[in-house]
């Protein structure tokens, strides 16, 4: 057992996507060998839906009570957030009242650096916008602070891709119909879906790509699509935004 444990903290899915966590720490373990980790679930819906399929996921609470308990001195809680929303506030209020020293990594887009980092390690996975319109998707949300970095990050698409990149996002702006707006004007045929999203789960396999009619993919008539990427969860370049964060809250000392 290491004194100081990690704890990694993601809201969560109940679809297959739930590799990309594995991939995440297979790469984690390699570049933090001296460090125990552990997992936490900021859902407390999809903590009761794993419930009833026999798999227990613990809330960061949950499982920084545990480290008090088991002997550790500290810990490190890394946020796989996309952004600083209400489930990152969550992963914020169980560190302040952790019973073992705690602090936090921020989540993907914590800054304009950020931002302009996560872009370039997606660029690999836009293509040419002269045939093709890119769509990355995000959640969204309606947290004052977390939508101003999702406003931060595309006014960064804007500026790196003048045209036929887009963010939309399932929930709250940019918005799905003033996408499609934009969509109508292009002279693009083909479409490609990248998620912002550190899983691929239920948003994209559903609302996104599902067969039904209230669908995005449905109402797309007439186009190619390629919906064939991934989460960010499985970007090694992603990656190393995150553990550059989880690095800075490593070197602060939680034992003071």
């Amino acid at each position: 057992m290491k004194d100081k444990a990690i704890v990694l903290t993601a809201f969560g899915t109940s679809t297959s996507a739930r590799n990309t966590y594995t991939y995440f720490e297979k790469s984690l373990q390699k570049r933090y060998p001296d460090h125990d980790i552990f997992w936490s679930f900021s859902s407390k819906l999809l903590r009761k839906k794993m419930k009833k399929k026999d798999i227990t996921w613990h809330s960061p609470e949950q499982i920084l009570k545990n480290l008090k308990k088991n002997g550790y001195k500290g810990a490190v809680v890394q946020s796989l957030h996309i952004v600083p929303g209400i489930e990152f506030e969550k992963t914020m209020h169980a560190v302040q009242g952790s019973p073992v020293p705690a602090t936090v990594g921020k989540p993907l887009l914590s800054s304009e650096i950020d931002c302009h980092r996560a872009l370039k390690a997606l660029s690999a996975h836009i293509p040419d916008p002269a045939e093709w319109i890119t769509l990355l998707v995000g959640h969204g949300t309606h947290h004052s602070g977390a939508g101003a970095m999702y406003m931060l990050f595309d006014q960064c698409i804007a500026k790196r891709y003048p045209e036929n990149v887009f963010l939309c996002m399932v929930e709250g702006i940019p918005s799905w119909d003033a996408t499609r707006k934009k969509l109508k004007k292009s002279k693009g045929c083909k479409i490609k879906f990248i998620p912002l999203m550190f899983v691929a789960g239920e948003h994209m396999k559903h609302d996104v790509l599902g067969k039904h009619k209230d669908s995005w993919m449905m109402q797309l008539e007439g186009y190619q699509i390629d919906s064939s990427s991934e989460g960010v969860g499985f970007n090694d370049k992603i990656l190393d935004i995150y553990f550059d964060h989880l690095d800075e809250a490593l070197s602060k000392d939680t034992t003071l």
